[in-house]
């Protein structure tokens, strides 16, 4: 009887293990967005042969759309912007969105925050609290075997399983979690 539940226990954990990447996928690949109908609306005009007609559209559908933003219904996001949001938020599991600009999970650069070390604190065990500018706090969760000073560039990245590895300048990694 216990070779059988042994079998069973064996099968489902394989069938999870098998089961999560699908379901990773899955999320990753939701479509972005749909544009607002304001742009599309903005968009439908460029198809308008006549110069008055298309003139006169423009015209309403830019009203239109300088108004939502007026409003703050439509919210009007420069590039640098979001590049400087997604790097605060490096480190946090927040849900696909879709709001930074699509489907781009995988890029190297969502994997990866480069910057420098702001603050310092030692923690028990060999263990480590490293501000960066970007307000966010990370410990690492193994012992340091060097010293890290204030000003080296650090690396923090995503592996797998949901984990960072933290790297000061070009010594070793070592595990890292955000901690606020």
């Amino acid at each position: 009887m216990r070779q059988g539940s042994k079998f069973i226990t064996g099968t489902i954990m394989v069938a999870s293990l098998l089961a999560t990447p699908a379901a990773s996928q899955d999320r990753k690949k939701s479509p972005p967005p749909p544009s607002p109908e304001l742009f599309e609306a903005l968009n439908a005009c460029r198809g308008i042969a006549d110069n008055s007609q298309r003139l006169a559209c423009f015209d309403s559908a830019s009203a239109r759309l300088s108004a939502a933003v007026d409003s703050k219904q439509i919210v009007v996001v420069e590039e640098k912007e979001v590049q400087k949001t997604k790097r605060s938020l490096f480190g946090f599991r927040l849900p696909d969105l879709s709001i930074f600009g699509g489907n781009d999970n995988d890029s190297e650069e969502d994997k990866t925050l480069v910057t420098t070390i702001k603050s310092l604190g030692k923690a028990q065990g060999g263990r480590w609290n490293i501000g960066i500018p970007e307000g966010a706090v990370w410990q690492t969760t193994e012992a340091m075997t060097y010293n890290p000073e204030v000003g080296d560039q650090v690396e923090i990245k995503a592996g797998v399983m949901g984990g960072y590895f933290l790297r000061v300048g070009k010594k070793r990694a070592v595990r890292a979690k955000r901690v606020e």
